[in-house]
């Protein structure tokens, strides 16, 4: 399992703070999406629809205006801005997995 990390303070920053509220949701299913799937902070084309139970393109739209996500590669796949600033990266939870799964082997072995 993973965690998304949000500062408390994240609903008040400026540019979270004036996204609409789809923006909002799809803004959040994606950081949350992106932990989950140790995507560092890229949005799969096809899963962006997904994110959200009501997606809006119009969302999508307000987060790039917004600076929050940028077009990773002009085929509708995203990247989340300073996304790796504020969570680990696949390689850093992999590793973590890793040395978690050792320590647990030297328990269990004695």
């Amino acid at each position: 399992m993973t965690y998304a990390t949000f500062d408390d303070n994240f609903a008040d920053h400026p540019k979270v703070a004036g996204l609409s509220d789809p923006a909002f949701r799809l803004h959040v299913a994606g950081i949350c999406y992106a932990a989950r799937h140790l995507t560092d902070g890229v949005l799969p084309a096809d899963e962006v629809p997904r994110l959200v139970r009501r997606f809006k393109r119009t969302a999508v739209t307000e987060l790039v205006k917004a600076g929050m996500w940028c077009d990773a590669n002009g085929d509708g796949t995203y990247r989340i801005h300073d996304y790796l600033d504020w969570n680990l990266s696949r390689a850093q939870v992999l590793e973590r997995r890793e040395r978690a799964r050792k320590n647990a082997r030297k328990r269990w072995d004695g």
